[in-house]
């Protein structure tokens, strides 16, 4: 069976909340795939209209918790099964939401710049904006991936605000990845830059890392 029908299997998986289907299809893929990571895309596209569907009203808070745990359960299986690509950036990247506990898409990101060659650590424990600061910091992070979406939006001036008066910005940069949602001129210009897809996301970072390790080699 050729790899993009196991995906759409695997993505089905995760919008109905079918945990035993996805992590099952995910072993398929990380066993016999010829890239596990092309999963990743397909798993992002479907946690994504999950949310979107949460965000709307359509899925209860039970619905999106089997989407989340199918997500997290196919994940974990692709993630173990990564082969990262050789890379010479250095910088220590750290993503996590602006609120809320485990993230699944902090996670999907993670793993996708982990197998685009990044060293990128989920930190999405965090509950508040300066914890989440706080957690970058004591990871010793060099940039900071914020990941907001349509609910968490109004959060983002409470970000910046702990980010400017902490003294955060000082010590790492930070990326808004947003979904749903265009963040004011105000709160955009704190940021190294801000992206809405996971392709803007790894394209836009790869092209910051290089510019920044450049700069630190001149």
């Amino acid at each position: 069976m050729k790899d993009e029908v196991i995906q759409k299997q695997l993505a089905d998986a995760i919008v109905k909340g079918d945990v035993e289907t996805a992590e099952a299809k995910a072993k398929v893929i990380a066993q016999y795939a010829k890239n596990p990571a092309e999963a990743l895309d397909d798993l992002y596209d479907a946690f994504r209209a999950a949310e979107s569907l949460h965000v709307l009203g359509e899925y209860d808070e039970e619905r999106f918790a089997g989407c989340s745990n199918a997500a997290r359960a196919s994940l974990n299986v692709l993630k173990s099964n990564l082969t990262p690509r050789q890379t010479r950036f250095t910088a220590k990247i750290c993503i996590g939401p602006i609120s809320g506990g485990i993230d699944v898409m902090s996670g999907i990101m993670a793993a996708l710049l982990t197998a685009a060659g990044c060293e990128a650590t989920d930190i999405s424990r965090a509950t508040t904006a300066k914890e989440l600061l706080r957690n970058a910091e004591q990871s010793n992070a060099d940039l900071l991936i914020v990941s907001f979406n349509e609910k968490t939006a109004n959060l983002m001036t409470e970000f910046v605000s702990e980010f400017q008066s902490g003294g955060f910005s000082s010590k790492f940069q930070a990326i808004a990845f947003v979904r749903g949602f265009q963040p004011t001129t105000d709160e955009s210009t704190v940021f190294a830059f801000v992206a809405r897809e996971p392709l803007e996301l790894l394209s836009k970072t790869t092209e910051f890392l290089i510019r920044n390790q450049g700069k630190r080699n001149a």
